[in-house]
């Protein structure tokens, strides 16, 4: 069986979620092509799958300056960037004739047209579809997710044109079979979202100690850890707000590591942090965190916080199961289908401080506490979210097709 998955982005969460997949999909004997664009930022690490760096793509993370005035062009430069690799992408699937293209994130209606194409080449077309619910990234906007008819409506014709689709859990399985009612449910199947094997395998370029001398972190003191995209919907301000409740009974610093995205304003952020009067107990990365400085970012935490609003599933909380980090969660989307509360972290309730505050404060006055769920994060690490059980099940539905 020859698998290609297609991931244009090339950097973060999503293309280290592909190569643990293309990787997970080689090693039981699939013959797997990872297609991505010329940033490919995993490189380095050992590949025992090809890659086709095949796609011209911008670094969204490139930073956001320049003239203002030529914002709207560069946009429309983009957009039609965008398509001319679409195109040659078809092209080149149509050449190729894997037996599966297996896609990630889908992110503009309009890609049904190019998925309609290779539909009608004959080509077998599956998605993992890592948000089930597309979330509003408008900064002037209050909403957190885009819950209007005809975006629902416009992204259900586009999960029709696969053979297959697969979602993180069951919680968003039962979400998706609401929410997109055309789409045949013996098309749609669970999977967990796999462990961070990348996180261990990266060798650090910083030790802990030195990354804690770095961010002004005092010896002995506790880290409250926010780590990833700084984005609306994961609730950082909540995190911020509740802070106070957090430091005032522990004396812990919070760490927020993580690459802003456009619906944020890091100024605001700091703003609410001085007038709450924590500000100098916060250490702000805010940039995207290299590979090899997660590890040690995980190894100074006590406690890796997730204070979202919205959510289908959270890379994060692997990352932190993976380090044997216990996490506090709020309990919306798949978050609480991965969470075993009181085992491997708490779950709070999403946007209630006091419940974010109390939960960060049980784990970081217990010790005991804290390992005993670090080591049962890390268990469920090894064994329930195992890439071998990912792509088990992803091979079962594909010999299907």
């Amino acid at each position: 069986m020859r698998v290609y998955v297609v991931e244009a982005s090339a950097k973060g969460g999503l293309i280290h979620y592909s190569y643990h997949l293309c990787r997970a999909l080689q090693r039981l004997g699939v013959d797997t092509t990872l297609v991505t664009s010329t940033a490919y930022e995993l490189d380095e690490m050992k590949h025992e799958f090809r890659v086709e760096k095949l796609l011209h793509l911008w670094d969204p993370r490139a930073g956001k300056g320049g003239n203002p005035i030529w914002r709207k062009p560069r946009r429309g430069i983009r957009g039609a960037q965008y398509i001319a690799e679409w195109l040659r992408l078809v092209n080149y699937l149509r050449r190729e004739k894997p037996d599966v293209v297996l896609f990630g994130e889908m992110r503009f209606a309009f890609e049904v047209r190019f998925l309609k194409m290779l539909r009608d080449s004959g080509l077998k077309l599956a998605d993992i579809v890592h948000d089930v619910r597309a979330y509003d990234t408008s900064r002037d906007s209050t909403s957190i997710i885009k819950e209007d008819e005809s975006h629902l409506r416009q992204f259900e014709r586009m999960y029709e044109q696969f053979n297959a689709l697969f979602v993180h859990d069951k919680t968003n399985y039962d979400l998706f079979i609401d929410l997109y009612k055309r789409v045949p449910p013996a098309n749609v199947h669970e999977i967990p979202l796999g462990t961070n094997e990348i996180v261990l395998e990266v060798q650090p370029t910083i030790t802990a100690e030195e990354l804690r001398k770095q961010l002004n972190i005092a010896p002995g003191q506790k880290v409250v850890m926010f780590f990833g995209t700084v984005t609306k919907y994961k609730g950082v301000e909540d995190l911020i707000r509740a802070f106070p409740m957090i430091h005032a009974k522990t004396g812990a610093r919070l760490v927020i590591a993580g690459f802003p995205a456009k619906d944020i304003d890091p100024d605001a952020l700091k703003a609410t942090a001085r007038e709450l009067g924590v500000y100098d107990h916060i250490s702000w990365v805010l940039d995207y965190v290299p590979n090899e400085h997660v590890l040690p970012m995980m190894e100074i935490s006590d406690v890796v916080a997730l204070p979202y609003r919205a959510i289908s599933q959270s890379a994060v909380i692997q990352i932190a199961y993976a380090c044997g980090k216990p996490v506090v969660a709020t309990r919306i989307g798949g978050l609480q289908d991965v969470v075993e509360d009181g085992q491997s972290g708490f779950l709070a309730e999403a946007e209630n401080l006091q419940s974010l505050a109390d939960a960060c404060n049980r784990i970081l006055a217990d010790p005991d506490l804290a390992q005993k769920m670090g080591e049962r994060a890390k268990v469920l690490s090894d064994t329930r979210f195992a890439w071998k059980n990912v792509a088990e099940r992803l091979v079962e539905v594909f010999k299907g097709l």
